[in-house]
């Protein structure tokens, strides 16, 4: 899916041209968005807080697992509770070198899924699914950003 990160119009990718939103007077960025993410990545930049990147996961069908989700910020945001789940990159992974990978050390957030061989393609669905609407109730009770208030 396309969401507009100026008006929050949603196109299919058949619609869009040079990545500009074709509402009146709007013309803002139009990224691709993972279609079960597609309301968290729009709540989450109306309340001010930026996205790069995002990933609601998927199946691997040759692991027979979940890939992990995740939301790339612009900024270092200190969120008071994270979606359950979900920890900072450098929380979950504290051995990198995140600068000298050149990120910053709290701008992306992740949960790696239960690596469970034994679940089938429908209940990993599930958890996926449940998960994205997670995060959006997540997103959805965070305060709206100060132009002050910005990253850490």
């Amino acid at each position: 899916m396309l969401l507009c990160l100026n008006c929050y119009k949603v196109y299919n990718q058949k619609t869009i041209k040079n990545n500009m939103c074709k509402v009146k007077e709007c013309y803002g960025d139009v990224v691709e968005v993972d279609e079960l993410f597609v309301p968290v990545i729009a709540e989450l930049n109306r309340k001010g807080y930026r996205t790069i990147a995002c990933c609601s996961s998927h199946f691997d069908s040759g692991s027979h697992n979940a890939q992990s989700s995740y939301i790339y910020f612009d900024d270092e945001y200190l969120f008071s509770n994270l979606p359950k789940g979900y920890m900072y990159d450098q929380d979950m992974y504290p051995l990198v070198d995140w600068e000298g990978h050149g990120h910053d050390k709290r701008n992306t957030i992740r949960i790696q899924f239960n690596k469970d061989k034994n679940k089938s393609f429908s209940e990993l669905s599930k958890d996926i699914f449940n998960n994205a609407i997670s995060v959006l109730v997540w997103a959805e009770g965070l305060e709206e950003l100060k132009e002050k208030d910005g990253g850490i």
